[in-house]
């Protein structure tokens, strides 16, 4: 793995616009994932929608040895509303722990897909008991976790999911005593100010430093989301604009960020994941190496 100071940096294959098991929404074969991804010179990255890369260990494992790549942590990502307890799913759950036992990774980042409206707009009716519910099912899957595999749940905030504002994400961490992959990218988009040099997500890292487990290197593109305010243009039409874009070019300050991290002595997973859902392979290829080679000129890695 790459590192420098604190951070080991990894990719994810949503930075190859792959959001689901099947590929979509750009289409990526997850062998052309895996060549990409080392050739631009990432030494490790996360499993990614489960089912996208392959599950059979030891299929995986020679997959990944060719290539010289490591698993730094599989995500879960469910419609948790779905299911009335941590039981109704903890069957996948408890596969994707033992593969992650078996490739050595210590961390499952968990992101909620709970039908909550195109601008979040259903929560505002929500009933405590429906909150109480969600909050109680990812504790039992933390707790589970750790307990059975020794493996960490750390929870990702998300637009236009259960958790996604500040007070939600501090109710989780209280209620729930989860720590988080925190996500530059979406904090700044739902809790920021939409400006260049945007701080949000540096100031609740100050303020959270024990809760921040782990981090996904996201950035916002201003002139689209300024047209995203400007429009009321929901969030997925706002992904598909790239809202989402290189690291270098985005309204949060990653020289700022390095000092930040510095400040709060975090050490840890940095995954530089830049959601591209509608990117070739090619462009998807060249903005990992632009962003991979952007944390070493500042010197956020080695």
């Amino acid at each position: 793995m790459i590192t420098m100071s604190k951070v080991t940096i990894a990719t994810a294959p949503c930075s190859w616009g792959v959001w689901y098991a099947d590929g979509t929404p750009s289409g990526t074969p997850w062998n052309v994932f895996l060549d990409q991804a080392a050739a631009a010179g990432y030494q490790a990255l996360e499993l990614g929608p489960d089912g996208y890369l392959p599950t059979e260990e030891s299929v995986l494992r020679a997959e990944l040895n060719q290539r010289g790549l490591k698993v730094c942590s599989g995500t879960c990502c469910y419609q948790f509303d779905r299911y009335d307890s941590f039981e109704a799913f903890r069957a996948p759950v408890e596969a994707l722990c033992k593969r992650l036992n078996a490739f050595g990774a210590k961390y499952l980042v968990a992101m909620d897909e709970s039908d909550v409206g195109a601008y979040s707009e259903k929560k505002a009716g929500f009933a405590p008991a429906v909150w109480d519910a969600f909050l109680q099912k990812i504790g039992r899957m933390a707790q589970f976790t750790r307990d059975e595999y020794g493996i960490e749940v750390v929870y990702h905030p998300h637009i236009k999911s259960m958790i996604e504002t500040e007070a939600e994400i501090e109710r989780l961490m209280d209620e729930t005593g989860v720590r988080l992959c925190f996500d530059t990218g979406h904090h700044a988009y739902v809790n920021g100010s939409g400006q260049r040099g945007d701080t949000s997500a540096l100031e609740f890292m100050k303020k959270h430093a024990d809760k921040i487990a782990y981090l996904h290197f996201k950035n916002v593109d201003f002139d689209v989301f300024q047209r995203v305010q400007a429009e009321g243009l929901d969030s997925d039409t706002a992904f598909d604009l790239d809202v989402m874009c290189d690291l270098r070019d985005g309204i949060i300050n990653f020289e700022a960020l390095r000092d930040t991290i510095a400040q709060i002595g975090f050490e840890g997973i940095g995954v530089i994941e830049q959601d591209v859902p509608r990117a070739t392979t090619s462009q998807a290829f060249a903005a990992a190496k632009r962003n991979l080679e952007y944390l070493r000129e500042i010197h956020l890695i080695d």
